[in-house]
């Protein structure tokens, strides 16, 4: 077991970056390319979005905290959205408005069943995205529809109502070997 302030300070100077889960470091596993990519084109075309509003966009270099009742998390997102001001710590949100993970035939069973339920509890978050990374496939988890998913596909338009955006699947998929195609 590792107290709160020493996985912290630890993170400070780790060679290898971990996840806390009640005490316990979990190790965050490698990517791949294709994982890689989708992400560095999701964040440019965030990135546009946001342009001009009160919002500013983190990289998986930033944790989330999670707390409640007995339960904290830090968790490092693939990207996350959180107001530009009032950010209570300077290594990690307390309460992003949007998350987005590209899942991964590592990661997914863990992003679906540990993270997802767990973002789902933090009070500001207002949408949850999960990204396919085998094909155009996105599930969109609202707080405003009960956290019930809303698929995305082909050549739709990935709707992010927590920034007021869009994101075109055709620019996120396009030209990447994706395994499933």
């Amino acid at each position: 077991m590792i107290s709160v302030a020493a996985y912290l300070e630890n993170e400070k100077v780790a060679d290898l970056k971990s996840e806390y889960v009640n005490g316990r470091r979990v190790p965050v596993v490698g990517a791949s390319r294709l994982h890689d990519q989708l992400c560095m084109r999701l964040a440019r075309l965030l990135q546009q979005q946001l342009v001009g509003s009160p919002y500013r966009l983190f990289r998986p270099t930033v944790k989330v905290h999670i707390h409640d009742a007995g339960d904290e998390r830090f968790y490092y997102p693939d990207l996350q959205v959180g107001h530009a001001e009032g950010l209570e710590h300077p290594d990690f949100l307390d309460a992003p408005r949007l998350i987005l993970e590209v899942l991964s035939a590592r990661t997914e069973q863990r992003d679906r069943e540990e993270k997802a339920p767990a973002y789902c509890r933090i009070a500001g978050l207002e949408e949850l995205v999960l990204i396919a990374h085998d094909t155009p496939r996105i599930e969109v988890w609202r707080r405003a529809l009960g956290w019930v998913p809303q698929i995305v596909t082909g050549t739709q338009r990935l709707p992010l109502l927590s920034v007021a955006g869009e994101i075109p699947l055709e620019l996120l998929y396009g030209g990447l070997a994706l395994p499933g195609s």
